[in-house]
């Protein structure tokens, strides 16, 4: 109160409290990062040549695929997947493969997310240049 106030007799209203405010809502969980099984080219060329073969995607630009890809290999430019990838079918295996095995990690993350089994999704360890150097040029179709 100040002391004019206490003289005249006028009493100073305590000042309003604001309502506390709510605490804030708990942080929702961090999703469980998404887990892309990586098949190393020996395994692929393995599963081409008996016959469990997986379906290959390769990811790289036109001109890139046509100047060599894995044998049977389907072509399919990253930038294509979103709007293509209902022509991957779900009950299949697939592995994705790119020229040094990171970009098909995250398009096969992407195909995981959008439904498809993890189990059945993978990406070639070392993309092209992994399978190139274990099988050379020769390896490749044209």
């Amino acid at each position: 109160m100040s002391i004019l106030n206490k003289l005249f007799g006028k009493a100073d209203k305590p000042a309003p409290q604001a309502e506390p405010a709510p605490p804030p809502p708990p942080p929702a969980p961090e999703p469980e990062p998404i887990r892309v099984q990586e098949i190393m080219p020996h395994e692929l060329k393995e599963r081409l040549d008996n016959g469990s073969a997986p379906i290959v995607v390769d990811m790289r630009q036109g001109w890139e695929y046509q100047s060599g890809h894995i044998p049977g290999a389907l072509h399919m430019f990253i930038q294509e997947i979103p709007a293509r990838m209902n022509e991957l079918p779900k009950d299949a295996d697939i592995v994705f493969q790119c020229w040094h095995g990171n970009t098909s990690l995250d398009a096969s993350a992407f195909l995981i997310q959008n439904g498809w089994d993890a189990g059945r999704i993978a990406s070639l360890n070392g993309g092209m240049a992994g399978w190139v150097t274990a099988f050379g040029q020769d390896s490749l179709e044209r």
